[in-house]
């Protein structure tokens, strides 16, 4: 079993490496959070009160401007925690609900909805805290310490949907296509890797049999006639990244299980494009490759609300050095835009940029295998 075409390599966190154009005590450096994901930051120390009062939706008292602005795009609807510790034992904690994409602009012409509003709170009383979040909106957590405080805030947002009625979502389909229960059977059951509950998949099988087809299923169970040998399993979802099993058997030896574990993405990771072959020093993408670039097309028209930054790396060369490398690097990763603007993907969702030789996975390879591995296409999630 392997991962379809996000092997990830490293995750870039971009928020942890700040700088003074992405300043976060400011609601336009808000820093875009994702679920179950542990975030460490400090108190920038601002001195003064915020004269504003918080673009006014916090009246009839002073508060400091030494602030920490960040935003959250639920995409269901659910209940949101935050489970924190602090430094401090006294903050102020507000949550605005905005549309997406212009949450500064809606707090500054008032029409951001607070949602919730805690005032002189600490980690501990948020602790049984549960604020209603709804689909198709983006929602501004903002922490306010007193000024010059410098003190630091580790947090985690804990998210699960819920339906209508508020209870808890559980995205579950079983299909059951037995037909005889005295013949082997094979099953497979699709989970979040994270909160291990069941995850409805598009589970496409090609093993030239019986059972071939594409199916929506979370719990898929179907009969088997003999063993299955060189099979193609292709396991998507809204909002995971996709898992291949390549070459795949299985047998008829009883009841067969497979729990196929996804991984969700998040904005801000990076991911490795496995399998992608250039002829050596130019631009020309190798067919091999072509079935990867497919399953990346396939996992943009899957998730049609992100976009991705295609990132091009050439390993460190004599021949591939300076200006030309960087040009190369572009050079292969705009043949991969190319392609998907082709298959019909919005150019507004892509970007390509080359990194030449400049980050390389090992800065001194020394075998083909390490060459190779500096030779990629990452894939930035926006």
């Amino acid at each position: 079993m392997r991962n379809l075409f996000f092997t990830f390599l490293l995750v870039h966190v971009s928020f942890f490496s700040f700088n003074q154009k992405n300043d976060f005590s400011v609601c336009r450096g808000s820093v875009q959070l994702n679920s179950a994901t542990p975030y460490s930051l400090s108190f920038t120390g601002k001195k003064g009160v915020d004269k504003s009062e918080v673009y006014g939706y916090i009246k009839n008292m002073s508060v400091s401007k030494n602030q920490i602005w960040t935003k959250f795009e639920p995409g269901k609807r659910g209940k949101l925690q935050i489970k924190c510790k602090s430094q401090i034992d006294s903050f102020h904690i507000v949550v605005f609900k905005t549309n997406v994409g212009s949450s500064c602009i809606d707090l500054a012409t008032k029409k951001a909805e607070p949602v919730f509003m805690k005032m002189k709170s600490s980690c501990l009383e948020l602790e049984n805290v549960t604020v209603d979040l709804l689909d198709g909106f983006e929602y501004v957590v903002l922490f306010i310490a007193q000024e010059k405080s410098k003190a630091k805030i580790d947090f985690e947002l804990k998210f699960m949907p819920t339906d209508e009625k508020g209870k808890e979502f559980v995205d579950t389909l079983t299909m059951n296509l037995v037909y005889n229960k005295a013949k082997p059977i094979y099953s497979i059951h699709v989970i979040n890797e994270i909160t291990k509950k069941p995850v409805t998949a598009r589970i496409s099988i090609s093993c030239q049999s019986e059972i071939d087809g594409t199916y929506f299923a979370s719990d898929l169970f179907l009969n088997l006639n003999k063993t299955l040998k060189n099979c193609t399993i292709k396991i998507d979802a809204e909002g995971y990244n996709s898992k291949d099993l390549i070459e795949y058997k299985i047998s008829s030896a009883g009841h067969t299980k497979d729990t196929i574990k996804l991984l969700p993405f998040k904005r801000g990771t990076t991911a490795k494009l496995d399998e992608i072959y250039f002829s050596p020093g130019l631009a020309t993408i190798l067919e091999d490759s072509y079935p990867r670039i497919e399953r990346l097309r396939d996992f943009m028209v899957l998730n049609p609300k992100i976009s991705i930054e295609i990132q091009g790396h050439v390993n460190e060369d004599k021949t591939f050095s300076g200006l030309f490398s960087v040009r190369l690097s572009k050079k292969r990763a705009l043949r991969i835009l190319d392609f998907l603007v082709e298959s019909g993907i919005d150019p507004k969702r892509l970007t390509a940029i080359g990194f030449g030789n400049s980050k390389p996975v090992y800065p001194d390879p020394k075998d083909a295998l390490q060459k190779e591995a500096n030779r990629r296409v990452e894939i930035l999630i926006k």
